[in-house]
Parts: structure tokens; sequence; C-alpha cells
């Protein structure tokens, strides 16, 4: 029956409302059967949605920006840093494209309904690692054998899709970045979608947002409210001043840079595919380890708890390490598009932030990942 076929459902209505009348044990009354009826005739039916509906709601967030190369300084001048920040070099890198967030749930959710076959490390090796205060109910006596002090636990059955462990779930934070992902997850990710991970150099050079040898993104001034790290005491007396006390959604906060890029500090560290080596040990003795950049939602901006959070702060991890604060995104060589739409030239003047450049006709744009 139609809404809009009003007049023949009230006719229907008055018909058999009588009968149902009589037949209903506290003599409701025909006028109250034929309001009700006709009540649930005019409130629209929802359909509940499938989740692969849902996960498209959040294309928005699978954007690049192209990011014109040039030479810049890498690194901190801080002789006390022991992670390779110091001392600062020059390097350079070419043109290219990067994802403006880092690679959400919603994202590779798309991606394992694309690939079902396809098994995390984490799924693979049936766990991963969760910080003690964050563990869900059903995981916390997994906690009781780790000794005091310890405060990361091997929690079976956690992984991007229950990042806390059995009994936890994505669904209400597919905008936040996903996590629990290893190196091969990031790199399986990035080949579904003609992308690859940056190079440490590229990541950087992005994140610095064409600034020269300064702390953070938007200068050498910490600010508040721009980025998701640790507050308060560690692990159990985060204050929340940055509004949250594990993973954000990834445009929480406003861009952390003139490019437009977002969460390049904190939230989680991101994969690159840079080796990583100790400055004082042979390289031929150093196991296989790769650089992360960016800090997470567990460090601090002083270094109080875990590492400093700032554009050069780099650290080493085994590829198939997976955790609940390490994510990655992706990048594209921009000449690949350059090339595609006859563009072949690509020292064509433009403007890293992607505003309008007077020196070209057409403007730049943001690219949506189908377009490349």
């Amino acid at each position: 029956m139609r809404v809009d076929d009003g007049q023949s459902s009230i006719c229907f209505l008055s018909t058999w409302a009588p009968a149902v009348a009589r037949l209903l044990p506290n003599k409701m009354s025909v006028s109250r059967i034929i309001l009700l009826a006709l009540v649930s005739l005019l409130v629209p039916v929802v359909t509940p949605q499938s989740i692969s509906q849902i996960i498209q709601e959040y294309d928005h967030l699978d954007y690049m920006k192209v990011i014109k190369g040039g030479k810049f300084l890498t690194g901190i001048n801080d002789p006390e840093s022991d992670s390779g920040e110091y001392p600062m070099q020059e390097a350079e890198v070419k043109a290219f494209y990067i994802d403006t967030h880092p690679i959400t749930n919603a994202h590779f959710w798309k991606f394992k309904e694309a690939k079902p076959r396809y098994v995390t490390t984490a799924e693979r090796q049936g766990w991963s690692w969760v910080l003690k205060p964050f563990l869900a109910p059903a995981a916390r006596d997994q906690a009781r054998n780790v000794p005091e002090g310890t405060w990361w636990v091997p929690v079976k059955g956690a992984a991007w899709n229950k990042p806390e462990g059995l009994g936890s779930t994505v669904r209400d934070r597919l905008d936040h970045p996903v996590v629990h992902i290893s190196m091969e997850d990031a790199k399986a990710f990035c080949t579904w979608t003609g992308k690859r991970l940056p190079t440490e150099n590229e990541w950087e050079f992005a994140a610095r947002g064409g600034l020269q040898g300064k702390i953070y993104p938007w200068g050498d001034r910490y600010q508040k409210n721009r980025t998701n790290l640790w507050q308060g005491k560690f692990p159990e007396g985060n204050t929340k001043v940055d509004h949250w006390e594990g993973t954000s959604p990834v445009d929480f906060y406003r861009a952390q840079n003139q490019f437009g890029l977002y969460d390049m500090l904190g939230n989680v560290w991101e994969w690159t595919s840079t080796r990583y080596y100790d400055r004082v040990v042979d390289r031929k003795l150093q196991e296989v380890m790769y650089v992360v950049k960016g800090g997470s939602f567990i460090d601090s901006r002083e270094g109080h708890c875990n590492r400093i959070v700032r554009t050069a702060q780099r650290m080493g991890l085994q590829p198939d390490y997976t955790a609940q604060n390490v994510g990655f995104r992706c990048v594209r060589s921009a000449k690949a598009y350059w090339d595609l739409h006859g563009h072949r030239d690509l020292r064509r003047p433009f403007i890293g932030d992607n505003r309008p450049d007077p020196r070209v006709k057409r403007q730049p744009r943001h690219h949506k990942k189908d377009e490349l």
C-alpha cells in the first residue's frame, strides 16, 4: 500500500477496522485503530544500511594532494637524540602525491571486502600488542601474567577490526586510523590501490609543509588541539586535554601544515619504506627494521612518556610488528599522473598546498583514488 493512496487507504481501513475492534480484548475504538494504522502508513520505513553502504560515506577522507619536490633539511639539531634524527642533512625528493589522511578503518574494510582471502599479519599470528588500560573486558584476563611495569599486552584476537581484542569493534570508529597493521599489510593495501608506501624523506618533506628546520609541521611553537598526544601521567592518567584517550578521527583536528595534510603528527605511527639503522652498530649485524614516522597517541610533547613527538622523530620497527598505535598512509609518483594526462613537464609551476597559481591557467585540484 503506497502512502500517496490517501483516500483508498482510508476506505480500506474503515472496512476492516470494526472487525478488528471486535476481536481486541480491550475493545479499542475504531477511530483509534484507524489513527494508528494511518501513522504506520505515513511513517517511512527505514531500511538498515549494510556495512558496505556505510563505509562509502567515508570516501571524502580518501584524497591525495600533489607535493612539489625539492631540496630540504631532514632531521633536527638535537645531539641528545638517539633515534637518528641528528644531525640535520640535506635531502631531495621528486614530485609525488600523498594521502591527505592516514588510511582509515573504513578504507581498510573496503580493501578486505575486495580481497576477502587476504589475512593480515595480526590475524595470521592470532595476536597483537594492546596497551593494558585499553583492553576489552573479554581480554583483561590476558594481562594477569604480564610483569608489573609492562604496559603492552600480547592480546589474542586483537587485529585491525578488533583493536582492543575480542569483544571490541571498529564499527563505531570507521573514521579513525586503521591499526594493528604490519608493513606487509600496508604494502598489500597500497598495491591494491595502485600506490606505495612513502620513503622517509617523502614523508618528512610532506609533513614539513614547505617550512625548513621547524620542530612541528606548523612551526616551532607547540599549539594545543593540533594533534592527538598523551597528556598527564602514563599510562593511566590521561587528562584528555586533546579530547581523546585512544585514537581519534583522522580529520578531528584541522590540517597541520600549509600542504593541507592531516595527522602527520600524533594519533598513530606511520610506516615508510626506508630501512632503519642504528648509528652505533655495524649495519651488517642489525636486524631488518623499517622507519615509522609521526608519533602516536601514547607519545608526548616533551617526551615525559614514550617518544618526543616532532616532525623529524623516527623509530625502527620490524616489518611484521603490529600494535594498537601503528598505521600508515600511501603515496604515488606524480610523474605517473602527469604522463597519463599528457603533462610530461614536472617543472610546470604549481603550489604544493593546491592554492591557485597565477602562472597556471588550470587550477590544481584534489584527486580521488579512482582518478589516479
